[in-house]
């Protein structure tokens, strides 16, 4: 199939549980930044599970920590909040994410053929310089969106802007959680449930087509999602 051929002239990707293995660094850093924050404040209590630290992902962080810690005060929240992302950033700039398997060969493939490529995250500035700098995403993501970038509120916008700046509508949205097919509704495109992540009720999703590794996406987008 040639590049005028393929049915999409953007692909758009979630980053964590679609792109980066998540579960991988954010788990254990959340644990140390949960200890080190109950140590801190003298508070006895039990580390989230995995499924609840993972639960977190896909919303904005303090969100997340106000529902996880609801019968703590805000500023107790905000200490174990900031202990926990100071651990991921010690993962991330130790070089400890990486990429879901399958991710580089897709982007490249994408890339071969001419289809642009942006990513949207709810994440900051800094966690998103890590996956583009530090994991070599840069190098095969065009583009990237988060919620510190300029005029972007949420996924949904992130989405727009992206569209905007690749000037087409012809695109197609990747990920792994609800909020990113709201995001792909709200801005009419197609979404594609990457099932490679971490373990969830995958049965609840609205999709137009499913995957279980991303080295069955661009299969997928040939044989027809609309």
């Amino acid at each position: 199939m040639s590049v005028t051929d393929f049915p999409f002239e953007a692909v758009l990707f979630d980053l964590d549980g679609t792109l980066v293995a998540t579960d991988r660094f954010w788990v254990p850093a959340a644990r140390v930044g949960a200890k080190r924050a109950f140590a801190e404040l003298g508070l006895e209590r039990e580390i989230p599970t995995p499924e609840e630290w993972m639960g977190l992902v896909g919303l904005p962080l303090a969100e997340g920590f106000d529902a996880l810690f609801e019968d703590l005060s805000p500023e107790q929240r905000k200490v174990i909040l900031d202990r926990c992302v100071e651990e991921e950033h010690f993962a991330l700039d130790a070089g400890r994410a990486a990429l879901l398997p399958g991710a580089l060969e897709v982007l490249q493939e994408l890339r071969r053929r001419g289809v642009r490529t942006g990513s949207a995250s709810i994440c900051s500035q800094r966690y998103l310089a890590a996956a583009m700098e530090g994991m070599g995403l840069g190098e095969w993501v065009e583009e990237g969106r988060c919620l510190e970038s300029h005029g972007i509120g949420n996924k949904a916008d992130m989405l727009s802007d992206l569209l905007i700046t690749f000037d087409t509508r012809s695109a197609v949205m990747v990920g792994d959680r609800q909020g990113d097919f709201l995001a792909a509704e709200a801005n009419s495109l197609p979404f594609v449930l990457c099932e490679n992540g971490f373990r969830q009720d995958w049965e609840q999703f609205e999709c137009e087509g499913r995957i279980s590794d991303l080295l069955e996406l661009i299969p997928l987008l040939e044989a027809g999602v609309k």
